[in-house]
């Protein structure tokens, strides 16, 4: 019979197993006095992270307990589906006059195939992630999405009129936005709280690489095989993905232990889920949620504002070339790849060294204390942008402001969306669908009223004021950050309504 006290710890801690239940293991530092001592680097870890009990360790069935290379594989894979999603924007870029003299029609309509991908890109994650957390699968949702992908992109190489193109790149979009979502979702399922930092930022390395590679890839195949080769391309990519998603991905979403008795159709009937497209969007009555979400708006907003007038800025001002662009837009590139590595550190050795000072007590608020250093040269790199641009100083003045600005945004944007995951426990997908909806229809708004906003104030003036509109959302995460938890706390048992 085992001992009172390790029926103590096991009934203290059991509630980790139930992530649709609880937030994130705020439990204590005696959990790991009792762990055998032949295991002590594990040991130290659960002391410090407050996880879950060597019992369910040996339990194959937890993804959170699968092996070290079962779980890097699966997060190389997602890694690698998300990558399509940004590629397969950025790679339009170069050809958008040429599609526009080949079409036969206007820019505004050429530059909308980059513009409804853009929305679309936020919109759909809502019907993917609903999906997802009701019918407790991540894998069909994965396979589904690809192949509404690889069809879109197929339709969208054999279209003869803009219409057709732009309906089938909304098809694309639809197609390809699911992993941002979807990803986060897996990378809950199998890590725990103190890992999903590094763990996010290693997944984001994928879609951060698309705009690194998509511009340059895509001027180059335009220029020597025509812009519809890049949809071949994207095709065979896109089924590359699909084949090893199909043979190496499984599933990896574990239902809530505490799930009600299907065959109880009195008391439980109420609990039963319906698969509800908007039901994410209940997620912003939560301040968690909202408040949240207004600074990644706003600062994504500046960073499409940089996307959108960069080549414009850099040909006008330092009259550079066309490819010279392409290849300046390696500096933001390069920030964010390395951003997302380290920021995902970062924010996990923050995570760490709080719950040590809080006595091993550890809650999802406490990764918000990551972000400060990255919001402060957030606002520093794109005011010093656009006034570097406006007084037409060196070309590489704004091109290390571009690469810092890069650099600090990803960190923070890592630290915000894992601390999303770790808040929303069980609607993980539903959280990080709600950020990708509002950051894309920031991203989609500006992206057209960048140019007049640019020509009624200034290029040094336009960063300027979006920086200070930015402060904003940076008193959001302040008051987030210490009311949070009481936050959650209040309204948990409503979350999952």
């Amino acid at each position: 019979m085992e001992t009172q006290d390790n029926t103590n710890i096991r009934s203290s801690i059991s509630t980790n197993n139930d992530e649709s239940n609880t937030n994130d293991n705020e439990l204590t530092l005696r959990n790991s006095n009792n762990i055998e001592k032949d295991d002590k680097k594990l040991a130290d870890q659960l002391s410090v992270n407050s996880e879950i009990p060597k019992e369910t360790i040996e339990d194959p069935n937890d993804p959170k307990f699968w092996p070290r290379k079962k779980k890097n594989c699966i997060l190389f894979i997602i890694s690698l589906a998300g990558m399509i999603e940004s590629l397969s924007s950025t790679i339009f870029y170069p050809s958008i006059t040429n599609i526009e003299n080949d079409l036969k029609t206007s820019g505004v309509l050429a530059n909308g195939i980059i513009g409804v991908y853009i929305l679309f890109m936020g919109v759909a994650p809502l019907g993917w992630a609903a999906y997802s957390d009701t019918f407790y699968t991540r894998r069909n949702v994965y396979l589904a999405s690809f192949i509404i992908y690889i069809i879109g992109t197929v339709i969208c190489g054999l279209s003869n009129s803009i219409w057709l193109l732009l309906a089938m790149r909304l098809v694309q979009s639809c197609g390809a936005s699911a992993v941002l979502s979807i990803g986060a979702g897996t990378i809950s399922d199998i890590f725990h709280s103190f890992e999903r930092g590094q763990a996010y930022g290693i997944f984001y390395l994928g879609p951060l690489v698309g705009p690194v590679i998509g511009p340059v890839i895509g001027g180059y195949v335009t220029d020597y095989l025509g812009w519809r080769w890049i949809l071949w391309i994207l095709t065979v990519i896109g089924g590359l993905i699909l084949i090893l998603i199909f043979f190496a991905l499984p599933e990896t979403f574990a239902p809530p232990t505490n799930l009600p008795n299907p065959n109880n159709t009195t008391s439980n009937s109420r609990h039963r889920k319906r698969f509800d497209p908007t039901s994410p969007l209940r997620l912003l009555k939560y301040p968690n949620m909202s408040l949240v979400i207004v600074y990644i708006s706003i600062t994504y907003a500046v960073l499409y504002i940089q996307n959108t007038l960069s080549g414009t800025s850099f040909a006008n001002i330092y009259h550079v070339s066309t490819s010279t662009v392409g290849l300046i837009f390696l500096a933001p590139g390069t920030g964010y790849l390395i951003g997302s590595v380290i920021g995902g550190k970062w924010s996990d050795y923050v995570l760490i060294e709080a719950k040590k000072r809080n006595n091993g007590v550890g809650y999802p608020e406490m990764r918000l204390h990551s972000v400060w250093i990255g919001c402060f040269f957030i606002s520093v790199s794109y005011i010093c942008y656009g006034w570097f641009l406006e007084a037409r100083l060196h070309i590489a003045l704004p091109i290390i402001a571009m690469f810092t600005g890069a650099f600090s945004f990803v960190t923070v944007f890592n630290s915000i969306s894992t601390y999303l995951v770790d808040a929303f426990p069980g609607r993980s997908a539903s959280a990080i669908a709600i950020n990708n909806l509002t950051r894309s229809l920031a991203a989609t708004l500006f992206t057209f009223i960048s140019v007049p906003f640019e020509e009624a104030v200034g290029i040094g003036s336009i960063y300027t004021i979006m920086i200070c509109v930015s402060f904003i959302g940076v008193v959001c995460l302040f008051v987030v950050s210490y009311k949070g938890k009481y936050w959650r706390e209040k309204f948990n048992s409503r979350i999952d309504e």
